[in-house]
Order: structure tokens, then C-alpha cells, then sequence
């Protein structure tokens, strides 16, 4: 399999898992009998599977009416190791960090917002859409006031109604982003390939829906942040930045319910 002498391991992604982790993938022999398995490859065993494993790819993704045609192989064999998942005793979790509850997703996006110069807020604000996540820092004389709304969603579902609204609702923020891990991104992609009158895999679905309404994507595994995606940037109305800004910062300053 050929990875690629020059492409970054850390910000190429196929099916939204790292480069690096699918080097390493393939080095893990309860994957490798995953996708055997999946593949129906009889007898490939030990040193075998590897070599039967690319073949069967390459097969794949020569055949017209196969959902793989003309697919890069790289991406066949992460999308292939994510469906294996259930079968490999835990290794697929470890590459693509999926996560229990959205809420797991909160501190590394707040950390990410920290980071940037913003001041976090959890939950619902009238105005910012969908978001969950909010990045707000006032202006000053050095930097303008900036708004950025975040989505952490953990259920594909979820994720294509939101990709479905954000086409038609009004932002009133800098940037908004949606923020999953690698694994929900995977099941997506999944979602989009089995769904009734489909009949190719699409790699780039997300990324194509996320940008037709201006949305950035960030890719969250573990305690890391990555822009995935980067979002359009918007020049919201000045009346209403100042009445969110105002409203922000009343609730930041505000006492939370654990210090009541």
C-alpha cells in the first residue's frame, strides 16, 4: 500500500482518520483479521493478509458498478477498517476516538476557543443558530469583537439535519463550525453511501455541505482540536453583533447554577 512520501500525516485524512494512525493500522494484526474477514478473503493469513487485503481493493475500485470505483485505495482501506470496528476488540476505537456523549466534546473545543484569544459559553444562545459552543471576545483597541459558534454533535443523524438547516438559516456570527470526532464523521460518510440511491462512496460529502453554507468543520480526538474544515467568514450586521456581544457577556458574568 502506498501512503505517500510527501503527504503530512497529521493533516491528511482518509474517511477522517489520520495518515498517521493508518500507517499504524495496518501494522495491527486484529485489524488485519477484521478486514480479511469483511473481505471474504480465504487463507490470507500472517505475511498474506496485507498483500490479498490491496489486491482486493484494487479489485474494488476497477469495477464499474462497485461502490468503490475509481475511489483512492487509501480511502477504501480506512472506510473498510472503520466498518470492521466491531471485530477488532477495541483497536478501531483507539484510531477513530469516538466519544459517549456530546458533552465529551466540550473541553477540548473550549480549550481550542481559549487558545484563540475567545471566552467560552455553553449552551443555546437566541441568534448564534444551532450552536451549543460559543467563542466570544469583546473588542478592544488591538482586535474587533468576534463571535464563533460551534455545534459538537455525536449522532450522524443530528449531524445531516444540521448540515440540513444551515443552509437556510441566518448566522450571526464570524465563523460557525460543526465539531465531531473522526468516528461520527466515519458514520456519516457511512450513512451518505448506504442511503437509498446511492451508488458511490463520496469521500468529500461532508466537506461539500459544510462549505455550500459557508460551515467549518473541526475534528476532535481525544484532548486534540483540528480545523478539518475552515469555515466562510462573515461580516455580521453591527446592531446585532452588539446585541449578542451584550448578551454574552451579561451571561458570562452571571453566576452559574454551581454557585448558587
Amino acid at each position: 500500500m502506498k501512503f505517500g512520501l510527501f503527504a503530512d500525516p497529521d493533516t491528511t485524512r482518509y474517511c477522517y482518520l489520520r495518515l498517521r494512525l493508518l500507517k499504524a493500522a495496518v501494522k495491527d494484526a486484529k485489524v488485519l483479521d477484521a478486514l480479511v474477514e469483511d473481505l471474504e478473503l480465504a487463507g490470507a493469513t500472517g505475511r498474506k493478509r496485507m498483500p490479498a487485503i490491496e489486491r482486493r481493493i484494487d479489485e474494488l475500485r476497477s469495477a464499474k458498478d462497485s461502490l468503490w470505483y475509481d475511489v483512492p485505495a487509501l480511502e477504501i482501506l480506512a472506510a473498510l477498517i472503520f466498518k470492521a470496528g466491531k471485530r477488532t476488540g477495541g483497536a478501531v476505537a483507539d484510531l477513530f476516538k469516538p466519544v459517549s456523549q456530546v458533552r465529551d466534546l466540550a473541553a477540548p473545543l473550549a480549550q481550542w476557543l481559549h487558545l484563540a484569544g475567545l471566552t467560552t459559553y455553553s449552551g443555546g444562545v437566541p441568534g448564534i443558530g444551532r450552536a451549543n459552543v460559543v467563542g466570544y471576545r469583546d473588542g478592544h483597541v488591538l482586535a474587533g469583537a468576534r463571535i464563533v459558534g460551534i455545534e459538537a454533535i455525536n449522532n450522524a443523524g443530528v449531524l445531516a439535519r444540521a448540515l440540513d438547516e444551515m443552509k437556510t438559516s441566518r448566522e450571526h456570527t464570524h465563523a460557525s463550525y460543526v465539531a465531531c470526532t473522526p468516528a461520527l464523521a466515519a458514520e456519516f460518510l457511512w450513512d451518505q453511501a448506504t442511503a437509498s440511491g446511492a451508488a458511490h462512496w463520496d469521500a468529500e460529502a461532508l466537506r461539500r455541505r459544510l462549505q455550500a453554507c459557508g460551515g467549518g468543520l473541526f475534528v476532535v480526538e481525544g484532548d486534540a482540536v483540528a480545523q478539518a474544515i475552515l469555515p466562510k467568514e462573515r461580516r455580521p450586521d453591527k446592531a446585532m453583533l452588539s446585541s449578542l456581544a451584550t448578551s454574552l457577556a451579561t451571561s458570562l458574568h452571571s453566576p452559574s447554577k454551581g454557585d448558587k
